[in-house]
């Protein structure tokens, strides 16, 4: 389950259906399917998100070892990850309330095929993962402009969206494990770097009153830097059963956002069945 609160202080609360099953000792695979509320000043909309396929394939491991019998000696332990997925659009992100385009922060899906790959390293209790997430398909509807809601002033504080198109994503996050018996947290920063300027389609106005046909413009100050501090914590229950928790907070967004992807904070709480 998780709870969010995005742009101009719309509430996110989603459902998460998440399934990993062992393919072999090393290879994996992965299916998570989220089911996304949102609430806010222009009304409110609910659908399945994106769902997101993944393959894992864990390259080298050295486990921890167990010391005197009762206490693990984390610092040999390594591990060299590397991972394979695609996520796959819901919808096109045309969402409307009372037939007016909603903008993105209410849409459950981006509207795109992407394509995701990346590589995790763990040493000692030190996590570092890089990612990649590069747009395949560019399938955005969106619709939403400010003139669809003139009646409406807080319709001017979400960025414009028509018919957006998405540059590349580069992540870069690192991790500390604190273990502390069945309980262990895991504090850390979370960079995700938009790799260039989005664009959308836009009409401007003609001085004769002529119909203008829209152009695809660049959305200025849409690439850059995305730096987030995060928290994870789990409690295992039984060797079977385990309680998760992850939070996260911006500490520097991007100057435009039309993707509606800004969080002012993200909780995520989970129970984790291993069968």
């Amino acid at each position: 389950m998780g709870y969010a609160v995005g742009e101009q202080r719309t509430t996110i609360r989603m459902a998460i259906a998440e399934l990993s099953f062992g393919l072999s000792d090393r290879l994996s695979a992965g299916l998570r399917v989220p089911y996304q509320t949102t609430k806010c000043d222009l009304g409110d909309h609910s659908a399945i998100g994106d769902p997101v396929l993944t393959l894992n394939y864990m390259a080298w491991k050295r486990d921890a070892e167990l010391r005197d019998g009762r206490t693990m000696r984390w610092r040999g332990a390594r591990r060299v990850d590397f991972l394979f997925g695609v996520k796959l659009p819901a919808n096109t992100a045309n969402a409307t309330v009372n037939d007016r385009p909603l903008p993105m922060p209410y849409q459950t899906s981006l509207g795109t095929t992407d394509l995701l790959f990346g590589v995790n390293y763990r040493f000692h209790r030190f996590n570092t993962a890089l990612a990649f997430q590069l747009p395949l398909d560019q399938g955005n509807e969106n619709q939403f402009n400010h003139a669809a809601w003139l009646l409406e002033p807080a319709a001017r504080g979400y960025f414009e969206s028509a018919f957006l198109e998405r540059a590349p994503d580069a992540v870069l996050r690192f991790q500390y494990r604190l273990p502390f018996g069945k309980f262990a947290v895991q504090p850390g920063l979370l960079a995700i770097q938009h790799l260039g300027q989005d664009t959308r389609l836009e009409a401007a106005p003609d001085p004769a009153g002529m119909p203008v046909l829209p152009t695809r413009v660049k959305v200025e100050g849409s690439e850059g830097l995305t730096l987030n501090l995060t928290l994870d914590a789990a409690y295992a229950l039984s060797d079977r059963w385990t309680i998760e928790l992850a939070y996260g907070s911006p500490l520097i967004v991007r100057e435009e956002r039309p993707d509606g992807l800004t969080r002012s904070m993200v909780l995520n709480t989970g129970l984790r069945y291993a069968f």
